[in-house]
């Protein structure tokens, strides 16, 4: 059995798969969605016990799904590795060739303008799902990211100041500084 704290995360992936939202799912095992979201994000007040858990994998008639626990805790962990605050670079640029506005991609793909402007300056990282709806939306198939994002030709087309401008954010001012001094020099003919 899995430590209880992956408790909630595999009740988020549970929740997921069986496409529902918190508020479907805490009316399901009669708790509050607040509780259920602090539960899933590891977060607050909310602790989860062993018999509480197995009550509600019973009750999302889950059982049978137990053997893949494990692989969804390492999986998450293994993403959660991965420095995905490129894949905003590679979004906006989609966006930007087919010379679509910022809000009308936000509408068709069903998040808000803010949300998706965090996306393409590497603040958020977009879900899987939220990523391929964001292509969709800009015309291109889900299947052109990984080119865009891993081929050594394609992905050369992201412009480097789309990335510059997320690695610049990441940086703290006295970096930034540093940066700026090296490009300088290196304009003025300093650096050989």
């Amino acid at each position: 059995m899995e430590g209880n704290e992956n408790y909630g995360l595999i009740l988020k992936i549970l929740r997921q798969k069986s496409d529902m939202s918190v508020r479907e799912l805490s009316q399901r095992i009669n708790k509050s969605p607040g509780w259920l979201s602090e539960v899933e994000n590891g977060r607050g007040l909310a602790k989860l016990r062993e018999s509480e858990f197995e009550r509600i994998i019973a009750v999302l008639g889950a059982t049978a799904q137990r053997a893949y626990f494990k692989t969804w805790v390492a999986n998450h962990r293994n993403a959660e590795r991965v420095d995905r605050s490129m894949e905003g670079a590679i979004l906006k640029f989609v966006r930007v060739k087919k010379g679509l506005r910022l809000e009308a991609v936000a509408t068709d793909a069903g998040v808000s303008v803010c949300y998706l402007s965090k996306i393409e300056n590497g603040h958020k990282p977009p879900p899987l799902e939220l990523r391929n709806r964001i292509l969709i939306a800009c015309g291109y198939s889900p299947a052109s990211f990984k080119n865009l994002s891993s081929d050594p030709i394609k992905s050369r087309a992201v412009p480097n100041s789309y990335k510059l401008n997320i690695l610049l954010k990441k940086l703290p001012d006295s970096k930034i500084a540093e940066v700026f001094a090296f490009v300088q020099n290196l304009t003025e003919g300093g650096v050989r």
